[in-house]
């Protein structure tokens, strides 16, 4: 199947040469006809003048030769009998009867008369004319071949001329041809970048017709929607692997930090199922165990659930002014009852504050857990001069680990804890977040760490 250009090409070079033969041919003929039509009336005039003429001389004979010399127009006189009275061409003795000639006949019939045949007499083809003028006929001839001759030169002349415009016609359309090719190919390659999910299509300026133009638009519109939808995908399949890399670390977190009180519990309670001896002294200690255990994984499912609400945005802050000394000492009283031997000091001033206040319990319950869980000894909490520090004298945070430590799961691998999930940090960080501050780390190896946030923002007057 042929392309557009390649169709538009072929059909016009048909219609190209077909036009330039039938004109040829039928200009051919028409020309000829319109030629002889001009000598037939040329010649009427020639015998209209002649007639003018003859009657002011008194030499007819000398007319016509002049008449032919100057002209070159064979003349004619024939009586009404059809015997010729004067030739211009030869003598006239010997010469035929001319009434059965066919322009005699039509003259003696109509006045006038019109034919184009050989001569016997003379040997050439004419165009003859003829007119009954009284008791006689006056004829005139002009030889066919000189008639052919100038119209061959002028039918020439007015091919070559048409011919020129038809050259024309063809170079324009050989230029509009290229046109055609140019779009179709830019159409083509956008079409096949398309196909091979490349969305960055570009058209060059359409040199051939609106049609190709509104069609290069469209298809880069179709591009650009294509490429809109290929980066809204890739975003989505980058969104879907970051929520089962999600998914993976919560499960790798589970498995890993489940394992050990989930041990624990079924340990002690295959043990008091099974073994019906067991004092009740024993018995009891044994589900203290279980009780223990199992408040470590209530801990770390509210601590992951709370990650992954804050996380995927899900958990708003409720401000209200409260003062921030008083949830320290709760905060404090509750963490040491469940680290009974540690020490909590608090040095802040009785500052009042706009926030989310369980969110803040929550903060620096997380903050202080954290400073309890690397330090052996006391651990501080300094409200001062519009910032709240948790100092502790613990192991200390490396260099590298600074980078990390506010990330998701991540723990410091110095120290175990059975009931660490590594959300800590990373909840502070998010609530912090929600009240337009920032988590700072002071740290170096063995000498403790300082982990502070500014509240200036949320101080009330």
């Amino acid at each position: 199947m042929l392309r557009l250009d390649q169709l538009y090409f072929r059909n016009f070079s048909i219609l190209f040469f077909v036009t330039l033969l039938v004109t040829a041919v039928s200009g051919y003929y028409l020309l000829e006809r319109i030629e002889i039509s001009n000598h037939k009336t040329m010649l009427n005039n020639m015998i209209d003048a002649y007639i003018v003429s003859e009657k002011e001389l008194k030499n007819p004979d000398r007319v016509i030769q002049a008449i032919r010399k100057k002209t070159g127009v064979r003349i004619t006189i024939i009586d009404r009998g059809g015997r010729v009275l004067y030739e211009s061409n030869r003598k006239t003795e010997g010469m035929e009867n001319h009434l059965d000639r066919p322009e005699i006949r039509q003259a003696l019939a109509h006045g006038e008369g019109y034919a184009i045949r050989h001569s016997v007499s003379v040997g050439r083809d004419f165009l003859y004319v003829a007119r009954k003028e009284g008791e006689r006929f006056v004829r005139m001839a002009y030889a066919l071949d000189n008639i052919q001759e100038k119209f061959f030169k002028f039918w020439l002349k007015a091919m070559l001329l048409f011919a020129a415009a038809m050259a024309l016609a063809f170079w324009l359309a050989m230029r509009i041809n290229r046109k055609i090719s140019h779009d179709l190919e830019q159409i083509e390659t956008g079409l096949e970048k398309l196909l091979k999910k490349k969305y960055e299509v570009r058209f060059d300026e359409v040199r051939c017709c609106k049609e190709f133009d509104t069609i290069s638009k469209q298809i880069a519109k179709v591009s650009k929607k294509l490429q809109k939808r290929e980066r809204q995908k890739a975003k989505y399949t980058k969104k879907l692997k970051l929520l089962s890399k999600k998914q993976g670390d919560i499960i790798s977190a589970i498995s890993h930090e489940f394992k050990n009180p989930v041990a624990a519990i079924m340990g002690y309670t295959q043990t008091i199922h099974e073994d019906d001896k067991l004092s009740p002294t024993m018995r009891k200690k044994f589900l203290e165990k279980v009780l223990k255990n199992a408040q470590k994984i209530t801990s770390m499912i509210d601590r992951l659930a709370l990650a992954i609400k804050l996380e995927n945005e899900n958990f708003k802050p409720h401000f209200s002014d409260f003062r921030l000394l008083p949830l320290l000492e709760e905060v404090r009283d509750n963490l040491l009852q469940k680290y009974p031997k540690k020490e909590i000091v608090i040095d802040a001033e009785d500052l009042r504050v706009r926030a989310d206040r369980t969110m803040f319990d929550n903060l620096m319950t997380n903050l202080i857990e954290n400073a309890l869980k690397y330090s052996e000894e006391e651990v501080t909490v300094r409200v001062q001069e519009g910032r709240v520090e948790v100092i502790d004298r613990g192991i200390g945070i490396g260099e590298e680990d600074l980078k990390h430590i506010t990330k998701r799961f991540f723990r410091v691998d110095a120290l175990t804890w059975d009931n660490s999930i590594g959300v800590g940090l990373y909840i502070v960080k998010y609530i912090l977040k929600l009240h337009n501050t920032t988590l700072e780390i002071e740290s170096a190896p063995q000498r403790g760490a300082k982990f502070w946030f500014s509240i200036r923002e949320l101080v009330v007057s």
